[in-house]
């Protein structure tokens, strides 16, 4: 359930036009802490975004089928560019602060987004993180119904063979003896 969620999630990401009528976004993935550890990470092309799934609390519907509440939080990685201050030249300045644009370039698409298996997503928090010498992790947050029917299918193996019959009922012949 949740791979078919951040390809959704990216599908729509990337049909966000950059200047140059290419894809906005240079970068996908799943959020693995790539800009407390960028010494280590493996390099990756900005502006990117990074998919996190935050801890899920089920509840049983019935019938092998859950739901809960979904939080997610799209980490939006841009260059810093320090030069916001209203006495930098302008062309400076507006390069400085594009990754605002960026940012409400994803909020303009996620708005009204549906992914399947959830109910329409909705902003519940921005965290703008600064603590990152040359990027600035812009965090949107959203939050969604997402309801999990993988259990009410039947299990199979690498084959495709069923290793588990879908046998909801028994049926019980009771044997009865005759008296003499």
């Amino acid at each position: 359930m949740k791979k078919q969620l951040y390809l959704a999630i990216i599908d729509r990401l990337k049909n966000i036009p950059g200047a140059d009528d290419e894809p906005l976004f240079k970068h996908f993935d799943l959020w693995n802490q790539q800009v407390e550890f960028i010494e280590q990470e493996t390099p990756f092309q900005t502006p990117a975004v990074f998919v996190e799934f935050l801890p899920l609390q089920w509840r049983t519907l019935g019938n092998r089928v859950q739901d809960a509440d979904l939080t997610t939080r799209l980490h939006i990685v841009t260059e810093w560019h320090a030069l916001t201050a209203d006495y930098t030249p302008d062309e400076e300045q507006e390069l400085a602060l594009a990754y605002l644009d960026i940012v409400d370039s994803v909020v303009a698409a996620l708005q009204g987004f549906s992914a399947p298996n959830t109910n329409t997503w909705m902003r519940t928090q921005t965290i703008p993180n600064h603590n990152h010498e040359r990027f600035v992790d812009s965090v949107e947050e959203y939050i969604c119904k997402v309801t999990d029917n993988s259990a009410n299918t039947p299990m199979t193996g690498m084959n495709g063979d069923v290793i588990v019959p879908d046998k909801r009922y028994v049926t019980l012949n009771p044997v009865v003896s005759k008296s003499e």
